[in-house]
């Protein structure tokens, strides 16, 4: 810019280039005391002496019948000072639809609040709680609830469903207890370059999902290539029913928890004793261990009773350490056989699971 272009800047100006509205004018805009003497801007809005007011209805100009109390309209704040819009709405006399409150660009319905701060409150309350939302912006917690709720209504209703091609289903538990209306079933968008709730319902049934599907159209369903979920039967049962043509993948966090499981089962199975054996102690446990490791290593096969006896040898050479002594030697026969019957590449290392992890934690956040 240079020297000497530069304008006053007034308030007016700013409304003007990012707020404006056709057939409506900026009045006058004051700083005046509010309740308990903190301060408000109040922006007085007047209609445009050459242009009609159109019906809220048809959205078409119509001759002028009267003029309503004047409303005021909570706006966006300005420096950190709670603003307001004041205008008188006209009522017009509509064709067809008869004698109507005109349409008014900022105003949702008979809401207080404008259009610009539901939608600033509902981005906010994306990063801060909805109370949080509200005291930092000088208003109330159901102004937050209203401006979300009016916030994914309108997002619905323009919402774009062409190259969905990839999504996921998941269940979100909620409240307390583990009955059945304490679960969500959520379907998202997990392409590439779109991550975004889609659906959510309640129960996390088979019925549940097809309604979600049933949402989302038969064209959506059908064009699907990638589907993923967890191991939860009635949602594999209506994933291979309705997109049978995609490719299904398991998540790797049920996967994992099943295989430990797995591993788990077997090692408790070979750690346990047969009946019979169980009463002489945990003496009779170790040459048990001992025997079954010994028997199962290449080239150095031995009978159980053959392993026992030798067990029981050793043992008498440790007899003096006490058990203290005798556990880590078990430790360290059970441990590496245990690990080497193992396929190495079954879990790779970066696969592991942290512990504390659940299903929650995985990374597929749907975005808005």
């Amino acid at each position: 810019m240079q020297e000497g272009s530069a304008i006053q800047l007034q308030v007016k100006t700013i409304l003007n280039r990012i707020q404006a509205f056709v057939g409506f004018v900026y009045q006058d805009v004051r700083l005046c005391a509010g309740l308990g003497n903190a301060e408000q801007i109040e922006i007085t809005v007047v209609p445009h002496g050459g242009i009609r007011g159109r019906c809220s209805a048809c959205r078409r100009p119509a001759p002028g019948y009267d003029r309503l109390p004047e409303r005021r309209w909570l706006f966006v704040p300005l420096w950190g000072i709670q603003t307001w819009f004041r205008y008188a709405p006209r009522r017009v006399e509509c064709a067809e639809h008869g004698v109507a409150v005109e349409y008014i660009p900022w105003s949702d319905g008979k809401r207080p609040v404008t259009r610009a701060m539901m939608g600033f409150l509902a981005r906010w309350a994306r990063r801060l709680s909805w109370r949080e939302t509200a005291q930092a912006f000088q208003t109330s917690w159901e102004a937050v609830y209203r401006s979300v709720e009016w916030f994914v209504e309108w997002g619905l209703e323009h919402r774009q469903l062409d190259g969905v091609t990839s999504i996921g289903v998941d269940e979100i538990h909620w409240g307390h207890g583990t009955k059945a209306d304490n679960f969500l079933t959520v379907v998202y968008q997990s392409d590439a370059g779109c991550r975004r709730l889609l659906w959510i319902g309640k129960r996390r049934s088979e019925k549940t999902l097809r309604q979600g599907l049933k949402a989302l159209g038969p064209e959506v369903v059908q064009g699907l290539r990638f589907v993923c979920s967890d191991m939860w039967k009635p949602y594999l049962n209506v994933l291979a029913a309705e997109a049978g043509q995609a490719l299904h993948v398991l998540d790797r966090f049920h996967i994992t928890m099943h295989m430990n499981q797995a591993v788990d089962e077997v090692r408790r199975a070979e750690g346990t004793p047969p009946k019979g054996q169980e009463q002489r102690g945990g003496q009779a446990a170790q040459e048990y261990a001992l025997a079954v490791i010994a028997q199962r290593k290449p080239g150095a096969w031995r009978s159980p009773k053959e392993a026992q006896r030798a067990s029981r040898q050793q043992a008498e050479h440790r007899s003096g350490m006490g058990v203290e002594g005798s556990l880590p030697a078990l430790l360290e026969v059970q441990v590496p056989d245990l690990g080497r019957r193992l396929p190495r590449l079954l879990v790779p290392p970066c696969h592991a699971q942290s512990p504390g992890t659940d299903a929650e934690s995985c990374p597929h956040v749907a975005q808005p």
